[in-house]
């Protein structure tokens, strides 16, 4: 029977492109014959839980009650995700695909308490759900930022590796065509390797200079950008096992293929590589490039093995697919009937029963009537061999991320409206209304005049610090972005983030020349280049708290509420509204804490020292015995603590889950 199905799978093959076939064993009883208890590709989850907690108040006793209860998320299972094949990991909402894939990839939240152990050798990269991308850079360049990223095309396991190499012996005949596969070349970053990377990912020619785009400026289409997303994360290290969370997200059908094309062509390159997929409702085209197939409903496996034993498995338990059925919406159904409690663990059962009869039987009880060969034309992924070593020692790599970064970094301050050009825009206008409103004012000893520039000096103390906020939602984007290279094990994330703070350096400068070009000139301010110094001094403090909320939070909402609420605190702290001497006697440390006030109080000494007037007012201020050096050097250390606690933060965050797999 096995023979016959075989035989008529190929005969369904329409022209000269074949049948995508899947690699794996014909029937259930040959998977499970394998000795080895934890052999390479098997998962083992014994436990996979998170405590919910509920609380209640009663009106009665006027006591608040709190429950502690754990959620289980996953069921104990055993699966095994073959080496040369896809893998799909479906199941309803809430059945725990998402959960089993973080699982896989050992990348569960903090929150969740699980034990197995996992044996999937090699390198790893993840395809997260949402695509996030640099909006100036056009398909071409991207990956050429990407080759220089890797530190250059001698970097094992980096972007170089695509495009060159020949096929495993146990690659379907149908890949690439009539095509021959170039055995060598240059490095990805030459035209003709960009081209051709390009080309797998079935982007258009005419695109491949599109910019990404974003909310200010359209570019690529959102097919597009999760390709060439695809293709950055594959590229980046070529993995062994490489792990997407639904790629088939909110595409259309065309581009889910697209996308599937591409999985299946790079998988089909190397025997040892596994793809490991969740999908949202494929189509049939696409469920016909999946090899293996692990259905999960309400935490439990209702089945797990080859993509085409599952009709068997249904109709041997009454359940067949009806005619003009999408088979996989079936089985899903089946398994997900809401209104049966037990329906979960009836099916698990059921695998276990049907596993059992196989390995009685030895049979194949693969069905004759509802496979439909839909022959698709895989794109030829070309990947060179891994033994390229390379001869920069490992802080030289890290200085070239470092300088990679810091160039991406810069042209996304130029090239991203948001992150300087509109805050030029906000901050210009804002400053020439301020030295329309103060414009030249006088130099004397009145009391409107000591009042009118103090205010000033306070409202720059404060408002354009305030302002910083506005480039919070840029940093939390690129802080995803960040997450997603250093999950793929790109670079560390404390080079990225040495990156992004040398690189809003000039964005600070352009700021606080500006402000004291405008300011300085109309009001008639005394000592400009100390002025600029301290404003200088200023925003860079401000950058940096931003930056450090970038790496606590991930919702830049939640960010600018917590960076106004800590910059709102320190404006009555400063000084101005109050002076130390009134301010409580249990509060009073509080005023050396803010950095606001280091700059306040150097903004007054630099404007009315020197005097004998300038004195009695600096005087009525407590700030008589300001060192304007020595409040430089503050304000210059100060930001460093921040940056270290930045540092200790993306830390403390590396260090990993609440338990990780255990190695085999």
């Amino acid at each position: 029977m096995t023979t016959d199905v075989t035989k008529r799978r190929k005969e369904s093959a329409v022209g000269n492109l074949g049948v995508i076939e899947t690699g794996l064993p014909t029937n259930r009883h040959s998977i499970q014959t394998v000795t080895s208890e934890f052999r390479e590709g098997r998962c083992i989850l014994e436990k996979c839980e998170v405590i919910s907690r509920t609380v209640s108040f009663c009106g009665a006793t006027n006591k608040v009650d709190v429950k502690v209860k754990n959620k289980v998320l996953l069921h104990p299972l055993r699966v095994d995700l073959p080496a040369g094949s896809i893998t799909a990991v479906l199941g309803g909402a809430g059945s725990g695909t998402s959960t089993l894939l973080k699982f896989l990839a050992g990348q569960m939240d903090k929150n969740v308490t699980y034990d197995g152990k996992v044996n999937l050798p090699g390198s790893k990269s993840y395809f997260a759900q949402e695509t996030h991308l640099h909006r100036f850079y056009t398909p071409r360049t991207y990956i050429k930022h990407y080759q220089r990223l890797m530190g250059g095309s001698g970097s094992p396991g980096g972007c170089c590796k695509l495009l060159r190499g020949k096929p495993s012996n146990n690659a379907p005949s149908s890949v690439g065509g009539n095509r021959k596969l170039r055995r060598s070349g240059s490095a990805i970053n030459d035209d003709e390797g960009i081209e051709r990377l390009l080309d797998a990912l079935r982007i258009d020619v005419d695109r491949r200079d599109t910019i990404v785009g974003d909310m200010f400026k359209k570019g690529l289409n959102p097919g597009e950008q999760r390709r060439l997303d695809l293709g950055l994360t594959v590229s980046l290290r070529a993995p062994d096992t490489l792990f997407c969370e639904s790629p088939d997200l909110g595409l259309d059908s065309e581009t889910s293929l697209n996308v599937m094309e591409f999985l299946k062509g790079y998988v089909a390159k190397d025997s040892n590589r596994r793809v490991i997929v969740t999908l949202d409702r494929p189509s049939l085209f696409v469920w016909n490039l999946v090899d293996n197939v692990i259905l999960l409903s309400k935490g439990r496996v209702v089945y797990e093995g080859p993509r085409f034993d599952m009709e068997s498995f249904f109709a041997y338990h009454g359940k067949p697919t009806p005619k003009r059925f999408s088979p996989l919406e079936h089985y899903i159904a089946c398994v997900s009937n809401f209104r049966s409690d037990n329906n979960a663990v009836n099916w698990e059962s059921a695998l276990k029963q049907w596993q059992e009869k196989v390995d009685e039987d030895e049979g194949d009880y693969l069905a004759d009537d509802i496979e439909i060969c839909f022959p698709s034309a895989i794109p030829e992924v070309l990947l060179i061999s891994a033994n390229n070593e390379t001869t920069v020692p490992s802080w030289g790599k890290s200085w070239l991320k470092f300088l990679a970064l810091l160039q991406r970094s810069i042209l996304d301050a130029l090239k991203n409206p948001g992150i300087l050009g509109l805050r030029i825009l906000m901050y210009t206008p804002f400053t020439l209304f301020l030295g329309l409103l103060f414009y030249n004012l006088q130099d004397d000893e009145s009391y409107e005049s000591v009042n009118s520039r103090a205010a000033l000096l306070f409202y720059s103390s404060s408002f354009y610090i305030f302002m910083v906020v506005a480039v919070l939602p840029f940093l939390a984007k690129e802080r995803l972005i960040c997450r997603k290279e250093v999950l793929n094990g790109c670079y560390h994330p404390i080079t990225h983030h040495f990156a992004v703070s040398v690189g809003s350096i000039p964005n600070v400068v352009i700021l606080s020349f500006i402000i004291t070009l405008i300011l300085v000139g109309m009001v008639k301010l005394h000592n400009p280049v100390q002025f600029f110094l301290i404003l200088l001094l200023a925003l860079w403090n401000a950058e940096s708290y931003a930056i450090l909320l970038s790496t606590c939070v991930t919702n830049y909402i939640l960010g600018i509420i917590i960076l106004a609420g800590i910059f709102g605190l320190a404006m009555p702290l400063e000084g101005f509204m109050l002076v130390p001497s009134i301010f409580p006697s249990y509060l009073r440390w509080l005023y050396l804490v803010p950095f606001h006030t280091y700059v306040f109080r150097s903004f007054m000494y630099n404007e009315f020292a020197g005097t004998s007037f300038g004195e009695l007012v600096l005087k009525s201020y407590e700030i008589e015995g300001t060192n304007i050096k020595q409040d430089m050097v503050v304000l210059l250390c100060y930001s460093l603590v921040i940056h270290c606690v930045s540092v200790a933060v993306l830390l403390f965050s590396s260090r990993g889950r609440t338990k990780k797999q255990k190695d085999p």
